[in-house]
């Protein structure tokens, strides 16, 4: 792990859920880091958002769940990469 690496996602994992952001959602636990993985992408630690553990992460509705949230929203996670970096230049 690189030391730009390690300071992107410390930054990231400050952020509140990327998700719960988007769907005007309280969140009710803490942010973890999610390494966006899509089709055959390596796992980059510059390649990460922002997800609540048990919610958006881990949850039934979640990433490593059905993705009901990303259904919901209509986006892909390149979509949530996209608003976490807009998003880390207003910080």
């Amino acid at each position: 792990m690189s030391k730009a690496g390690m300071r992107h996602m410390g930054r990231v994992s400050a952020m509140r859920c990327v998700c719960c952001f988007l769907l005007d959602r309280e969140q009710l636990c803490r942010t973890e880091v999610h390494h966006i993985r899509e089709g055959r992408q390596q796992r980059n630690d510059m390649l990460t958002i922002p997800l609540c553990g048990e919610g958006c992460h881990r949850g039934p509705r979640g990433v490593h769940g059905d993705k009901g949230w990303l259904t919901m929203l209509k986006m892909s996670e390149f979509d949530l990469l996209a608003v976490t970096l807009e998003q880390l230049e207003t910080v």
